[in-house]
């Protein structure tokens, strides 16, 4: 295996998002000289009234984005909103969580190019799982890795998205994984994590990409008035909408460096 280079994009939030990031990536690609992109697109459509009752994928959001380079699209707890699952699911290029007792789409991809392999595997934890949202709940992390481990699936470099709420649980799974994977790079809580580690036995480690969209004046890409008035138990009567960021657009990205042997040489935060 030759070594590459993986630019993985965190969260893309809202359609307006998922056309910037696209209108972007063959630049971004050739600058940082990437072999490989992947890209959380679990929350780049609004398939319900506001996006409290639907982000999700559209059919034509995954194609623009594979149209303009991205190689494998990952997803988390919104990736069964919106009509188009199915469909979605359906493409090779989509992943959704491996985790979940689900028949339709694939948790794991391997993809190859020019003497590069990569793999790339999606796990949803508990923690991204709001009680309701998802039937059936996640299966719990380590036991998925076993069986992932077990199958013999994990061939070239291999990138874990691991959508989850806490960082310890993300770095408790990247140390226990270490020297088993090239990468482990966190998506779900939106607000990116400044430093990338390398551990002791070549696994990079991201805890959070952070989210690609318009900020507002907290880093979520939805403005969060809504929840200060859920916060102080004001009634639901008088609860603000719930909508997308107005502010400057931004882009929650890190660039893996991988050597031959499928290890972790350098992580460089973009934003």
């Amino acid at each position: 295996m030759e070594s590459s280079r993986i630019l993985a994009v965190g969260d893309v939030v809202g359609p307006e998002a998922a056309k910037w990031l696209a209108g972007r990536l063959p630049q971004l690609r050739q600058q940082h000289d990437a072999n490989w992109v992947v890209v959380n697109a679990e929350n780049s459509a609004v398939t319900g009234p506001s996006p409290m009752n639907g982000f999700g994928m559209t059919a034509d959001i995954v194609d623009m984005l594979i149209d303009a380079g991205v190689d494998v699209v990952t997803g988390g707890n919104h990736s069964w909103d919106g009509p188009d699952v199915d469909q979605v699911f359906a493409h090779p290029r989509v992943l959704r969580p491996w985790n979940l007792n689900e028949t339709r789409g694939q948790g794991l991809i391997t993809v190859e190019r020019a003497g590069s392999v990569l793999t790339v595997v999606n796990l949803l934890s508990p923690t991204a799982a709001l009680p309701g949202m998802l039937s059936p709940v996640p299966e719990p992390l380590w036991p998925a890795w076993q069986a992932l481990e077990r199958s013999g699936n994990l061939r070239g470099a291999v990138l874990i998205d691991l959508h989850g709420e806490s960082p310890w649980e993300k770095a408790s799974f990247a140390t226990a994984v270490d020297g088993k994977i090239t990468a482990l790079v966190g998506t779900h809580t939106h607000d990116p994590t400044l430093r990338g580690h390398i551990l002791p036995k070549g696994t990079g480690y991201v805890t959070e990409l952070g989210m690609t969209g318009r900020l507002g004046f907290t880093g979520g890409g939805f403005d969060p008035v809504h929840f200060a008035h859920e916060f102080r138990n004001e009634g639901t009567s008088e609860l603000p909408p719930y909508e997308l960021a107005t502010g400057r657009l931004t882009l929650g990205a890190v660039v893996l460096s991988v050597s031959a042997a499928g290890k972790t040489t350098h992580i460089e935060r973009l934003s």
